[in-house]
């Protein structure tokens, strides 16, 4: 081979391994900006499961079926829902085991950890349900009555996915009924009422926008009456007025002496009836939410019933 061949190929490998590394390097920096433009999923954007069947009650179509519709369930609420069987409860109740299983993983949403958990317990032979957050007052002790109802009828004949589907539609109805006025949580332990306040973004008043509209009016007005004043030179006539009245300086006044005699008086006495309608509600359990404190600290509320 020549000289020049030899060179020639000599310069074609060195323009080879000057495109290589430099194309390589661009391909690394394209990986890089392509991983940054992808945004990576949160931890918390990946689905998970609500659906915990560990009494075996349900099959694998079944059990995927009420994955899903749980999911929907939570999405329609904005809360957290759980859906729990059990074979054993290692000799706690169906209270504490649903409530200590809410807590002890995790759930709920928001900072008062929102959402409700349907424990079927076939251990205890009962059907339960824990609620926290929003959904003790969403769930009174009347509703959670009424779904409990509905579902030992279904577990009485063995149909649990039945059972898991009335409670979710029920769950989904008296959201759409809303929290009542005037609606109350008793804490069972120390007897204490607290009354339920509609969370509501900040409107204006009707007394607050008059209230503005009348300091908006003053101010416009002063400068007004302020700008027609000094047109009208209203200060000079009045020093004119005050000049040519000087001789009255020396004028007086007399005060007559006069009595006010009272004729008659009469006082209106006005009973005012107690309001009772708490103590009618409490006595029906409409309107009331009676909740306990778990062994972890937290408040729930529920109810729950033999089947």
């Amino acid at each position: 081979m020549s000289t020049e061949a030899v060179m020639a190929e000599k310069r074609l490998a060195a323009r080879k391994k000057g495109v290589f590394w430099p194309g390589l390097i661009l391909a690394a920096v394209g990986l890089m900006l392509w991983g940054t433009a992808v945004p990576a999923r949160a931890e918390g954007d990946f689905p998970v499961g609500r659906v915990f069947d560990r009494a075996d009650l349900f099959s694998g179509e079944e059990e995927e079926r009420l994955e899903a519709e749980i999911q929907r369930l939570r999405e329609k609420l904005g809360m957290d829902a759980v859906l729990v069987t059990v074979e054993d409860t290692q000799g706690k109740t169906s209270e504490e085991y649903g409530d200590d299983f809410y807590d002890e993983n995790g759930f709920g949403t928001g900072e008062d950890a929102s959402g409700v958990l349907f424990l079927m317990d076939m251990d205890n032979r009962e059907l339960y349900i824990s609620t926290s957050g929003e959904m003790a007052w969403l769930l009174t002790d009347e509703r959670i009555g009424s779904m409990l109802e509905d579902g030992t009828a279904h577990m009485g004949e063995g149909d649990y996915s039945g059972c898991a589907y009335k409670l979710f539609s029920d769950t989904l109805r008296f959201q759409a009924e809303g929290i009542a006025d005037g609606q109350y949580q008793v804490d069972r332990d120390t007897g204490k009422v607290v009354e339920y306040r509609k969370k509501r973004r900040r409107e204006i008043l009707w007394y607050e926008a008059l209230f503005a509209a009348g300091v908006a009016a003053f101010c416009a007005g002063s400068v007004c009456r302020k700008v027609r004043r000094e047109y009208a030179m209203e200060e000079e006539r009045g020093r004119a007025a005050n000049y040519y009245m000087a001789y009255r300086a020396d004028a007086g006044f007399r005060l007559r002496n006069q009595e006010d005699t009272l004729v008659r008086s009469h006082i209106a006495r006005q009973v005012i009836a107690r309001d009772v309608s708490r103590s009618t509600n409490a006595g029906r359990g409409g309107g009331r939410s009676t909740v306990h404190r778990s062994s972890s600290g937290r408040t729930h509320g529920g109810g729950g019933r033999k089947f």
